[in-house]
């Protein structure tokens, strides 16, 4: 198993991994579309997130992805992990 070292986290990161804690999750468009990169849900989301954020998140180990269909289109639907609930 890798292993990750927790980043210092921004209080907008934090805000969406506490919003994400009780099971909510955001999906990212991940299709060679014009939609690419769009994120949903965005009118309930506590933050804007930027493609940067969810890197950091990802290989920090504090997110993971599930890619889906969605809208006809891939997209990668992002949920806490069990070490982003211990980062917060």
């Amino acid at each position: 198993m890798p292993e990750f070292s927790t980043p210092s986290l921004t209080k907008e990161q934090k805000a969406l991994l506490q919003w994400m804690q009780t099971g909510r999750t955001f999906r990212v468009c991940s299709d060679y579309s014009p939609m690419k990169g769009e994120v949903q849900p965005k009118s309930r989301l506590p933050v804007r997130v930027f493609s940067g954020t969810v890197d950091k998140l990802y290989q920090a180990g504090l997110v993971t992805f599930t890619p889906v269909n969605f809208f006809g289109l891939r997209w990668d639907e992002f949920s806490l992990t069990s070490r982003g609930r211990d980062a917060i």
